[in-house]
């Protein structure tokens, strides 16, 4: 998408030399509007913790500074000064209720800024957008600068001389916000920078709102959205086909939903599950023929999941982090859906099985699992009594593949249960609010 602003304006700007930096009160001197709330918050952060922050020569120019058409309070970059001259760029993203500060040294970048101070007719030209897949999105804001072959005839349209572009860009997940510190021309990241600076969210508060109590109110978090539900009732129309179908449920930039349907594994009836740092929800079907429950390679995958969501959360840099406890891998089949969730800080990977050991695995589960099935004499009609199937599926876990911190629920439309085994090896359903 792009979009047309073909206005000229004549902005004599005041020299770097009569700008106060150090000044308090935040005023914009940018070509464009600028999410100003953002800006001052920022600016706010920086002058209490600048000893902290500070990783390079120079002072940051903040009525220059510019959010890139962003107006979410999620990013700003502003040009860090020395002897009049941009000596480097503070790019500040920010990822939930903490803000980072970036430092880095784009030639790109360092012109962008450097020609903006100047006091020469200025023309703002096209913001450009651009978005691959969905996945990155890039805004370019440019403008260009008036250079007169004779100052003493300045107006372009009555005099010779030439224009000079400049050009900034900016792209959700860019590469340099995974660098919190400082980041070098080639991108490359030349220093860490901590754990992020709180940022006031909505009231003036320093945190996010607390977490949910308890599982349950976690997992009704998720399955409650209307991408959940309608995800589930596509599934729910597709366990009579002959293969595995799925949806990934992700968390855009903006805070909204994405949700792709997952392709098979080539040649299989298998669903290809692959999940991603934004990745919330992962769900799939299993079509009559198979257990209405979930399978051990089912298990391995949620530990999988959570044991490289953690490491990921383990890297300074790899930013945002994935809230564990919110991650869920549901199943839907024509005897009822379920969903698996974690409630944790931390569990150990599963042993990598060797081919025999998952056969065996696969054996132990039918066995188990076969106590709760029943096959009509006379139709060959194969039915399950599920709350055993659920005993038995417990049972199957705890002696076979025991991770730490996994919960059960039957997911339904009324409600969530949890499913979970009495000390005396009966099952114990516990219905969430």
């Amino acid at each position: 998408m792009i979009l047309f602003t073909l206005f000229h304006s004549c902005i004599h700007d005041e020299t770097l030399i009569t700008s106060n930096p150090n000044s308090k009160e935040y005023i914009n001197k940018s070509l464009w509007k600028e999410d100003e709330k953002y800006i001052k918050n920022v600016m706010k952060i920086y002058q209490d913790n600048e000893p902290e922050i500070k990783k390079s020569n120079g002072t940051p120019y903040w009525n220059y500074a510019t959010t890139i058409d962003r107006f979410n309070e999620s990013f700003l970059m502003v040009p860090v000064v020395e002897n009049g001259k941009v000596v480097s760029v503070l790019q500040v993203p920010r990822h939930q209720d903490k803000v980072y500060f970036i430092y880095t040294s784009s030639d790109d970048d360092i012109s962008f800024f450097q020609n903006l101070f100047s006091s020469k007719l200025k023309k703002i030209m096209d913001t450009k957008m651009s978005d691959e897949a969905s996945k990155l999105t890039c805004t370019t804001k440019v403008y260009s600068v008036w250079y007169p072959d004779n100052e003493s005839n300045p107006d372009p349209s009555s005099g010779s001389g030439h224009w000079g572009t400049y050009h900034v860009t900016n792209c959700t997940f860019s590469q340099a916000e995974a660098c919190l510190g400082v980041v070098g021309p080639n991108g490359e990241c030349l220093e860490g920078g901590g754990g992020g600076y709180n940022y006031p969210i909505g009231g003036g508060s320093n945190n996010n709102p607390p977490d949910p109590p308890n599982p349950c109110d976690k997992l009704k978090t998720q399955t409650s959205n209307i991408t959940f539900k309608n995800s589930i009732t596509s599934l729910e129309g597709k366990t009579n086909d002959s293969y595995e179908s799925g949806y990934r449920i992700g968390t855009n930039s903006d805070g909204t939903l994405q949700n792709q349907l997952l392709q098979n594994k080539p040649g299989t009836q298998q669903v290809d599950l692959k999940a991603f740092s934004n990745t919330i929800t992962l769900m799939h079907s299993h079509y009559d023929g198979l257990y209405p429950m979930f399978s051990p390679g089912d298990i391995i995958f949620f530990n999988q999941w959570i044991v490289w969501a953690q490491n990921w959360n383990s890297v300074p840099k790899n930013m945002p982090k994935i809230p564990l406890n919110n991650l869920t891998f549901t199943l839907v089949t024509s005897n009822g859906n379920y969903s698996f969730s974690f409630d944790g800080t931390s569990t150990t990977p599963l042993p990598n099985y060797t081919e025999q050991e998952l056969v065996d695995l696969d054996n132990k589960y039918i066995q188990m699992l076969d106590n709760a099935k029943t096959i009509a004499n006379v139709s060959g009609s194969v039915s399950y009594n599920m709350e055993k199937l659920e005993k038995q599926f417990l049972k199957f876990m705890g002696d076979k593949m025991n991770m730490s911190g996994l919960k059960l629920f039957r997911t339904a439309n009324g409600g969530n249960t949890e499913l979970s085994l009495n000390t005396n090896g009966t099952l114990k359903q516990t219905n969430c609010p």
